[in-house]
């Protein structure tokens, strides 16, 4: 959850970083990376069926 809070800081409004890729001719394409990661991250955890360890 954290990265997928910090992606989106990244390419928020407020972003620096997002200000600078907007000026670059490839900022299409890196903001496409950023939307995938944060798909991709952002995916629900299945639940365990078994325990790893017993307690």
């Amino acid at each position: 959850m954290l990265a997928v809070d910090a992606l989106d800081q990244a390419v928020s409004d407020r972003s620096e970083l997002a200000e600078q890729w907007a000026e670059a001719a490839n900022w299409p394409k890196w903001r496409q990376e950023i939307t995938r990661l944060r798909d991709l991250l952002a995916l629900p955890i299945p639940p365990q069926e078994e325990a790893l360890f017993d307690i």
